[in-house]
């Protein structure tokens, strides 16, 4: 049995198994973890595993299946529905299918370091591939790598992949740093050239976050609605084989591919909606990474004890927040938003539904990030304050116990995926958090397919429980989903569900990645961080550890803290 509590190291990734958070993160007093359980069961708050751990694991008790020599099967509790790279909106699971069947110009690794991929090499000043001034960029590509059905990569689907970013009518997930781009063009079969309009500090991250697509398959289709967005064909390790809807992907090798035939046989990704479940299937061998979401915390010490495997803590991009929908009218006044974040129990949520493995946060980045504002103060859980608060904005309670103003009731749903128990969990404590100070909140959960499709896209929401990462990560450029002219539900194209909208906002995201000394950088990002949580669009909770479990007969796997899942090198990985 290997067990580990290390976390990779870096920006946005701990040193130690639980880093502290910065001073003043959790000034304010917060009941403990079993006062929060017992008030659960007083209000009929539903517990995962609610036979106990003694029961539970008696029930699993089931012999291991016989694992598949050369096969690997990734766990997942999200369904992957859409496979173009440029257009999926679920980071994470679309994501694995990204790095699986597609390619970047390079990736990163676990130490932050960038590697060639389809390009020859990383373009650095000495090697002339960025010019003095930063603003052109020559990219020599790989004479070797094919796409899957045998069609030579050139520069040619670089330009497209460009093309289809900078397309106005494509409904492209981001367009952060590729919209800095004045020109570009194919210098030959094996090199690009682009010139940008002005510098722009994480535009080598914009590369490392794009895959490229295949110009012979996709010119002069509609991009957004391609049959190509389920039937893939990328120049990455893998093949994709065939999705069974509610069930898995399965992935092939691609023996010809540019950086070496993948070691497995086959590659599985498994969706299993309830993490309880994905975890009994991890104790018998019939998965062998549980990787994503992760194994409950609640049984996180009792998986250190589990043969066979070892058990990580893998700091992640990920943020957890409550999202506002500031188009909605209870959220318009951003007191409304700043009294429901004071009266959110955090340190309860941490403690309670996940045995305080989460980093507290204030702000969109992890707190051990160089950019994170170590400055910012928590508002603290305080619904007395909360209550105030909203008596001041003339939200008044009514005779059925709600608040109301100018005929809107302070009543709204929240959503995230159903069968998240530990979300769902969540959403029971900050429904009774809510209600103390005259807040009605309805849980209404969906699938991932579809809560994280239009319903999210396009804003129809009230809020979110959701774990967003800064698109550009580990960069702090945050513009995509905080700038006003990021809004889809409002023609723009991005991230910014929210629909947040302040001017100094979006001068100050202008600035900061035009801007490349560091220290510079701080100071703009630190002043975006002091808005956000002075406006709470969005209200952040807690930094993602999540407790990966893999099986020792899986060789290679890396927990890479700059990536949302770690199937980012699966071309090395092995299956005994």
């Amino acid at each position: 049995m290997r067990n580990s509590d290390r976390i990779p190291t870096g920006p946005g990734a701990s040193a130690a198994g639980r880093e502290q958070p910065p001073e003043g993160a959790l000034s304010a007093p917060a009941v403990g973890r079993r006062d929060i359980l017992r008030a659960g069961g007083a209000i009929g708050l539903s517990l995962p595993f609610a036979g106990g751990i003694g029961a539970l694991y008696g029930a699993w008790t089931a012999p291991a299946q016989a694992a598949v020599t050369g096969q690997c099967v990734l766990g997942v509790t999200q369904e992957a529905v859409n496979f173009n790279p440029l257009l999926y909106v679920n980071t994470g699971v679309e994501t694995s299918v990204e790095f699986i069947v597609f390619d970047a110009l390079w990736k990163i690794d676990p130490e932050g370091n960038f590697v060639a991929n389809l390009a020859a090499e990383i373009p650095t000043g000495a090697n002339g591939g960025i010019s003095a001034d930063g603003l052109t960029w020559t990219i020599k590509l790989r004479p070797d790598a094919k796409w899957h059905d045998g069609t030579p990569f050139t520069a040619a689907d670089v330009v497209f992949t460009l093309d289809v970013i900078l397309d106005p009518k494509v409904v492209v997930r981001s367009r952060s740093g590729h919209d800095h781009v004045a020109s570009y063009e194919a210098v030959d079969d094996h090199t690009v050239r682009i010139t940008l309009k002005d510098s722009f500090a994480p535009y080598m991250v914009s590369w490392q976050k794009t895959s490229i697509i295949p110009r012979h398959i996709l010119q002069g289709t509609d991009i957004n609605t391609a049959p190509f967005n389920t039937a893939p064909v990328g120049t990455g390790p893998f093949r994709l084989k065939e999705r069974v809807a509610g069930s898995h992907i399965a992935f092939e090798p691609n023996a010809d591919y540019h950086g070496g035939a993948p070691k497995l046989a086959s590659l599985v990704q498994k969706y299993v909606p309830d993490q309880q479940t994905l975890y009994a299937q991890f104790q018998t061998g019939e998965v062998d990474i549980f990787d994503l979401q992760g194994i409950p915390p609640l049984l996180y010490q009792k998986a250190q004890e589990l043969p066979n495997c070892s058990i990580l803590l893998s700091a992640s991009p990920f943020v957890e927040f409550i999202y506002f929908n500031c188009g909605k009218p209870q959220f318009a006044d951003k007191r409304v938003r700043k009294a429901l974040y004071m009266a959110v129990d955090k340190k309860g949520w941490i403690d309670a539904v996940y045995y305080g493995v989460p980093i507290p946060t204030l702000s969109y980045l992890p707190p051990n990030h160089w950019a994170y504002n170590q400055n910012l103060v928590d508002p603290g859980f305080d619904p007395e304050k909360a209550a105030a608060l909203l008596d001041e904005a003339g939200w008044t309670v009514g005779g059925d116990g709600v608040r109301q103003k100018d005929g809107v009731r302070l009543a709204f749903t929240m959503s995230t995926t159903a069968g998240n128990k530990s979300r769902e969990q969540a959403q029971q404590l900050v429904q009774q958090n809510f209600k103390r100070i005259g807040v009605e909140m309805t849980i209404k959960n969906m699938p991932a397919s579809v809560v994280w499709g239009d319903y999210t896209v396009k804003s129809e929401f009230d809020t979110l429980m959701v774990g967003w990462d800064a698109l550009l990560y580990p960069d702090p450029d945050y513009g995509d989903r905080i700038i006003s002219t990021a809004i889809p539900a409002k023609g723009g194209s991005g991230s910014n569900y929210v629909q947040y909208q302040n001017a100094e906002i979006d001068e100050l995201s202008a600035r900061g990645v035009t801007t490349v000394d560091q220290a510079a950088r701080k100071a703009i990002y630190d002043r975006i961080q002091e808005i956000l949580l002075d406006e709470v669009p969005f209200a952040p909770i807690f930094a993602y550890q999540t407790i990966v479990g893999v099986l020792d007969r899986i060789q290679n796997y890396r927990p890479n803290p700059y990536t949302s899942i770690n199937s980012w090198n699966t071309v090395e990985w092995t299956a005994a």
